[in-house]
């Protein structure tokens, strides 16, 4: 449920990709929303990510654009990286709220790829009426090591982090304030795709209910070499009939690809071949778009890498507002 009661400015969100760092704080002027600012920097090709030079990179880069691009305090939601969350999807015995993160993790342990008592766990329970007696949950795990990496970060940032989200989570929240706010939207199955510089997201939800959630390790910077973008959307339609297999009791009704404008036609078509044969409709969703910017440092922000979609860093500053 949307908390938009009053006038406000959000958190900051903030999105340390493989590629870029993004940051972004929307805001509620009573009536709409709107982006109070955002601010972009590309990763340093000698800075390898996850490295001590990444992560002092990372700390000035926030501290900078902290002081110099017109955000609105120190308050940070953020996500972790993709390459640093396992997801996996699975089916336990019924058991109380208190047993199912143990429950599932003792269910995945062994894909983990690390031991299973580094594991930071988030898990997100599917609604599932003919699961017979059982749970159908989402897991998402990251090494607590990783994490602690990410806290570090920020610490030595100066800021208050508030929380730390996962982007299937930041995803949805972009969707359902932008793109799903009609009420004939309300039960609708939609299948979001996000492409990233090395990596593309694929999200099912019904509104604000995550049912499905993968990484795909291709992105717009593998795109250009042979039968990637082949690669790519077979992995795509693939992910879709593993959730067809799932047998939740729903069928995939919309397709929607969170994109920046400046998409190469060549995916957009690849993408309406792919809603095509889902037999579903297909929009393009960017959230640029979608919101009234700021007048400092709107040319700067849309003129570079402009293909690539801000719903996860959007999502993030929204996480308040959405239950």
């Amino acid at each position: 449920m949307l908390k938009l009661l009053k006038k406000r400015i959000y958190p900051i969100g903030v999105d340390i990709g493989s590629g870029y760092l993004r940051m972004a704080q929307l805001g509620f002027d009573g009536e709409k929303l709107y982006l109070h600012s955002a601010a972009f920097e590309a990763r340093p090709e000698e800075c390898k990510a996850g490295s001590p030079d990444w992560q002092r990179w990372a700390v000035a880069t926030i501290k900078d654009k902290i002081r110099n691009s017109g955000f609105k305090g120190k308050n940070i939601i953020t996500a972790l990286p993709s390459d640093d969350l396992f997801i996996e999807q699975i089916r336990i015995p019924r058991t109380t709220e208190k047993k199912i993160a143990s429950s599932a993790l003792s269910k995945v342990s062994k894909k983990l790829p690390f031991p299973a008592k580094e594991a930071a766990l988030k898990h997100v329970v599917i609604d599932n009426p003919s699961a017979n007696g059982e749970l159908d949950v989402l897991v998402m795990i990251a090494q607590q090591q990783r994490v602690d990496r990410h806290l570090a970060i920020y610490e030595n940032a100066g800021v208050e982090l508030q929380g730390i989200s996962v982007w299937p989570i930041a995803i949805v929240n972009s969707f359902i304030r932008f793109f799903s706010r009609r009420a004939e939207d309300q039960d609708v199955v939609s299948l979001l795709l996000d492409i990233g510089s090395n990596h593309t997201h694929v999200v099912i939800c019904r509104q604000a209910a995550l049912y499905f959630a993968r990484m795909i390790p291709i992105g717009f910077n593998q795109l250009g070499e042979a039968d990637m973008p082949v690669r790519l959307f077979a992995e795509i339609d693939a992910s879709r009939r593993y959730f067809d297999s799932l047998a939740l009791g729903c069928r995939i009704g919309k397709l929607m690809f969170l994109a920046g404008i400046g998409v190469d036609k060549e995916i957009c078509d690849k993408v309406a071949e792919l809603a095509q044969r889902m037999q579903v409709p297909a929009q393009m969703g960017d959230v640029f778009s979608a919101i009234e910017k700021p007048s400092h440092g709107e040319e700067d922000i849309d003129r570079r890498n402009s293909r690539i979609s801000w719903a996860t860093v959007f999502g993030l500053s929204l996480s308040e507002t959405v239950e």
